[in-house]
């Protein structure tokens, strides 16, 4: 899994090579990203 700061926000997401894709897993505001 990875994740970005975008702003306010946190999105987590994972990158699957071998089909050439990006899950985007959650997208929350970051004070709540984690809970």
């Amino acid at each position: 899994m990875h994740r970005i700061r975008v702003g306010d926000y946190r999105v987590v997401y994972e990158i699957n090579d071998a089909e050439s894709y990006i899950n985007v897993m959650i997208v929350r505001h970051r004070k709540e990203a984690y809970n």
